[in-house]
C-alpha cells in the first residue's frame, strides 16, 4: 500500500516549546538589543571595500568611510506607533476591551498567582479588587466611542483606585500609557472614518471633492510614546508576596503593556520606508545604514538566542522531534518555514529520518544578500558577513511588505516548494498565523487550496473550530473553505487527545493517495 505524502509548514509558534520567543516578543527584543557589535561589523565591511573600485565610486556616497553609521532609536518610535495605531488599532481595542481576561491569562504564568495578588490588594486597600468600578465615573467622548468597557474592568479600576490613594509616578505613567493607546486607537478609527466619509454624497464627476480626502491626522507625538518607552526601556522588576502592592501593580501593568505591544506592534512601515535604500545608499546614507545594521542585529539576536532550551533542541520533545514518528508512517515530501534559524535541519540530521528538503521562505541566518547584485549566497553563521568588496546584509525578511523576491535563487525556492506541496496529499501548517506581513506566503497557500489541495491548520489555544475555519478562510481570502480544516492543539502538541501527527495521518487516510 502506498504511503501518504505529507508536507509541513512551520511558523514561529512551532518553536515556542523549544524556548524561543513568539513573533511579538521577538520584535520587542530587537529594539531592545544593543547594536555596538553590529556597527563594528558593518564598519569592518566598509574598510574592506577598495576605494578605487567602480562599486565605491558609483554606488557608495563620497567619503563613506568618514560618514556616521546610523541606527534605529527613540526618534523612530513615532513611526512604529503610527503604523501600529493605523493597522492594528482593532487588535489594541479588543485587548483593552478584554482587560480582565488578559490579566487572568498572564497571572497564570506570573511569579504571583491571581489569588495572591487579590489577597495583597485586600490587605493593603481594605477592599477587594472588583469592589470599585470607574465605569460610571469616567466617560469617553461619545464621538470617540459610545461604550468603553476598559473602565468597567476590575483590575484597571483597581489600579486607578490605588493611584487615587497612593501617589506613584511609575504607576501613573503606566496608566497614562494604557489610556494613550485607548484614545489613540479610538481616535484613529474616528479619523479614518472622517477621512473616508467627508461628504455623505457628492457628484462622481467632480473630482474636487476627492481632493479633500485624508485631511485629518493624529499627532502621534502625544499618542503611544509613553508605552513604547516603558516597554523598551524599563527592565522587569521581580515581585513576590513580600513586595508592596504598588510595586506589584506597577510590574503587572508593565507586563500587560509588553504583552499588548507584542501582539499589536507593527513596524512594517518603518522597515518598508528604509528597505528601498539598501539599493541606493547614495540617496540616503542614514536610512541605508539603519536598515543594514537592523538586519545584522536580527541575525546576531537569532544566532545567540539565550532563551533556547539546548536540551529540548537536542532530545525533545517538540514538533521537530515528532517528525521522526510521522516519517515512520508517511513520506514527508518537504518542509517550509518562516523561521530564520536552522533548528529544524539540526533535529532532522540528528534523527533516523530520510532526507527532507527544507525551504526558508523568509530567509535565514545562513544566507546573505548583496543588494548591489541582487544575489543570495550561503554563509557560516559563526563567521562575519564579508564579501570581498561589496556590502552584504543577512538575508532575513522581518515584518515587512517589501520582499526582495526578484532574485533568481529566491524565486526558484518558492517554485520548488510549491511543486513539492502540489505533489503532496496533505499540507499541515503549525505555528503560522497567516498575518498580512506574509502575503507572499499566504498567496502560495491560497493558490494550493483553490486548486483542491487539502490544508490542515493546527491552531494553538481554545476556540470554536468552525469559527476558526471561517477566520482562516478570510485570512486566505478563499471563496469556499472546502479544502481547509482546523484542529485545536494544546501545549502538549495533542489535538482531541491524540498527537498532532497522528491526526495528520488520520486525515491523510481520508484522501486518495497520489
Amino acid at each position: 500500500m502506498a504511503r501518504a505524502k505529507i508536507a509541513l509548514f512551520f511558523g514561529a509558534g512551532a518553536e515556542i516549546g523549544y524556548g524561543l520567543p513568539s513573533g511579538g516578543t521577538f520584535a520587542l527584543d530587537l529594539f531592545r538589543t544593543p547594536v555596538e557589535d553590529d556597527k563594528a561589523e558593518f564598519r569592518k565591511q566598509l574598510e574592506h571595500i577598495s576605494n578605487t573600485s567602480h562599486y565605491a565610486a558609483k554606488w557608495l556616497p563620497n567619503n563613506y568611510l568618514k560618514k556616521r553609521i546610523h541606527v534605529f532609536g527613540k526618534a523612530d518610535f513615532e513611526g512604529i506607533v503610527t503604523s501600529s495605531l493605523e493597522y492594528r488599532r482593532e487588535e489594541m481595542l479588543t485587548y483593552l476591551e478584554n482587560f480582565d481576561e488578559n490579566v487572568h491569562r498572564l497571572l497564570k504564568y506570573w511569579s504571583l498567582d491571581e489569588e495572591e495578588v487579590r489577597t495583597k490588594y485586600k490587605e493593603e486597600m481594605g477592599f477587594d479588587i472588583g469592589d470599585f468600578s470607574y465605569g460610571q465615573a469616567v466617560k469617553l467622548n461619545n464621538r470617540l466611542a459610545e461604550n468603553v468597557r476598559l473602565f468597567d474592568s476590575d483590575f484597571f479600576s483597581a489600579m486607578l483606585k490605588l493611584l487615587e490613594t497612593q501617589e506613584s509616578r511609575m504607576l501613573q505613567r503606566i496608566l497614562r500609557a494604557i489610556l494613550e493607546l485607548l484614545i489613540g486607537a479610538c481616535g484613529q478609527r474616528l479619523i479614518s472614518t472622517l477621512n473616508e466619509e467627508l461628504f455623505e454624497s457628492a457628484p462622481e464627476k467632480l473630482s474636487v471633492f476627492d481632493d479633500l480626502s485624508g485631511i485629518f491626522n493624529l499627532d502621534y507625538r502625544n499618542v503611544g510614546q509613553t508605552g513604547m518607552e516603558i516597554v523598551l526601556e524599563e527592565k522587569p522588576n521581580p515581585v513576590s508576596s513580600q513586595s508592596t502592592l504598588t510595586d506589584i501593580m506597577i510590574e503587572l501593568g508593565r507586563v500587560l503593556l509588553e504583552d499588548l505591544y507584542s501582539r499589536a506592534m507593527d513596524y512594517q512601515a518603518l522597515i518598508d520606508s528604509h528597505f528601498r535604500y539598501l539599493y541606493n545608499p547614495r540617496a540616503h546614507w542614514a536610512k541605508f545604514t539603519k536598515i543594514s545594521i537592523f538586519l545584522h542585529t536580527v541575525r546576531r539576536y537569532i544566532s545567540t538566542q539565550h532563551g533556547m532550551d539546548a536540551d529540548k533542541l537536542a532530545y525533545g520533545p517538540g514538533y521537530y522531534h515528532d517528525l521522526e514518528s510521522l516519517s515512520q508512517h508517511a513520506s514527508i515530501t518537504a518542509i517550509g518555514t518562516t523561521n530564520y534559524n536552522s533548528y529544524v535541519e539540526q533535529v532532522l540530521e540528528s534523527r533516523p529520518i530520510p532526507p527532507i528538503p527544507v525551504y526558508h521562505l523568509n530567509g535565514s541566518v545562513d544566507e546573505r544578500y548583496d543588494p548591489y547584485c541582487n544575489s543570495i549566497s550561503t554563509s557560516n553563521p559563526d563567521e562575519p558577513l564579508t564579501d570581498g568588496g561589496h556590502l552584504v546584509v543577512p538575508f532575513i525578511f522581518t515584518q515587512s511588505g517589501v520582499k526582495p523576491l526578484t532574485s533568481v535563487t529566491m524565486s526558484r525556492k518558492y517554485v520548488e516548494l510549491y511543486d513539492k506541496f502540489q505533489q503532496s496529499d496533505l499540507i499541515c501548517i503549525i505555528g503560522y498565523s497567516f498575518s498580512g506581513d506574509d502575503g507572499h506566503i499566504n498567496g502560495l497557500f491560497r493558490a494550493l487550496a483553490a486548486e483542491g489541495k487539502r490544508l490542515v491548520i493546527f491552531h494553538f489555544g481554545s476556540g470554536n473550530e468552525l469559527l476558526l475555519k471561517r477566520e482562516y478562510q478570510a485570512k486566505l481570502r478563499l471563496s469556499r473553505p472546502d479544502h481547509l480544516d482546523v484542529f485545536l492543539i494544546n501545549e502538549h502538541r495533542t489535538t482531541q487527545e491524540i498527537w498532532w501527527w497522528e491526526r495528520a495521518l488520520q486525515e491523510s487516510l481520508l484522501l486518495p493517495v497520489t
